[in-house]
């Protein structure tokens, strides 16, 4: 460990961080009356819907037709429940330094003092002997996300029952995912402490697990059949085509017969197996920041980014002085178990770039 505390006034011209976990898309299943599981597709298809658009009247005809071509995913008619899979790793946070090099107007000292500070803060986070506090809070409250089914999004808030399992080996722990606090954290059960214990386990680099996460859901009686779920939404920016209202993200065998515009008009096409998208459930598990300065007011946690950027308030949470570029020059200065220590545990999970060009 250092002696010397050190507050870097800028970091080096070449600094990132590899991100400590690994999660899989998450796949959609109808469960059949055998119990069997069939693959969930997604649909592309033509509708005649309404024009509703807030606008100022401009004295002209508004069109009310809106002729479409959307995708929907929908439960097989005979589904009983729907189940959603993905597998989840994490790895040890010493392997995370990526790259860390001098920019060519760095001082040649700045590398090996960064590296020793980052180097100081791993090793009080976690050795070979110990597991500190604030990393295996962090490791709980990843627990509690992939516990509380917050990976599911929306369809979470339509199910009736959501009952998560997870695997580790031969062990296996069951959560009521809706019984599960979605927003605090704390007073964990003694399954969220054990699969805390096992991700905790990996991050310090004591063992490798392998999480395989299922989630069951049931909408209640007669509405499991052909019951509408919410895979992931593509983003198609500015080349959308005129018609277009939603394209759902889908994996696995396509039936749109190599259309060069994805556009095929033979009736409900299949577009492959409805899946949410691995950074979309990645960004629900790392949803677990609630030291940040607003969320006494706020009230919410919020996905950990580097500035604390949240697309549902429209803002960043985090200034310049409690980012976690501004926490990376002073990473031997923090207490591995105080809200800013947590924070940038969690940070170095999440991973990113952290290169600083020029004076600062």
């Amino acid at each position: 460990m250092t002696t010397k505390a050190t507050v870097f006034k800028k970091l080096p011209g070449v600094l990132a961080i590899t991100r400590r976990i690994n999660v899989t898309d998450c796949l959609f299943f109808s469960r059949m009356p055998d119990g069997s599981l069939k693959p969930l597709p997604v649909t592309r298809s033509g509708l005649r819907g309404t024009q509703n658009i807030n606008k100022k009247a401009t004295g002209d005809r508004q069109e009310v037709s809106n002729i479409q071509l959307t995708d929907s995913a929908k439960t097989d008619v005979e589904a009983t429940s729907v189940v959603v899979k993905m597998g989840v790793s994490f790895y040890p946070l010493s392997n995370g330094l990526n790259s860390c090099a001098l920019s060519k107007t760095d001082d040649e000292s700045l590398l090996s003092e960064f590296k020793v500070s980052f180097t100081d803060f791993l090793d009080r986070s976690a050795t070979e002997s110990f597991i500190s506090a604030g990393l295996q809070e962090v490791a709980n409250r990843y627990a509690r996300n992939i516990a509380n089914g917050r990976w599911l999004w929306r369809n979470r808030q339509y199910a009736f029952t959501v009952a998560v399992t997870v695997q580790c080996g031969d062990d296996v722990m069951t959560f009521d995912a809706l019984k599960t606090p979605l927003n605090q954290f704390g007073n964990y059960t003694a399954d969220e402490l054990k699969l805390g214990a096992y991700i905790a386990s990996c991050l310090a680099g004591h063992a490798q697990h392998k999480l395989q996460v299922q989630a069951v859901m049931n909408f209640g009686e007669g509405m499991n059949a052909s019951m509408e779920v919410y895979p992931s939404q593509n983003y198609l920016g500015g080349d959308k085509p005129k018609g277009f209202a939603r394209s759902l993200y889908a994996v696995g065998k396509s039936e749109l017969n190599n259309s060069p515009d994805m556009m095929d008009l033979q009736s409900a096409r299949l577009v492959g197996q409805a899946a949410l998208r691995d950074t979309k459930v990645a960004n629900a598990l790392r949803t677990l920041d609630t030291w940040y300065t607003e969320f006494e007011t706020n009230g919410l946690p919020i996905s950990v980014e580097p500035c604390g950027a949240n697309l549902d308030a429209q803002k960043p949470f985090r200034g310049n002085k409690d980012s976690s570029f501004a926490f990376m020059r002073q990473l031997n200065t923090l207490d591995v178990n105080s809200t800013e220590g947590m924070f940038m545990i969690a940070a170095l999970i999440r991973g990113g770039v952290y290169s600083e060009g020029g004076d600062k």
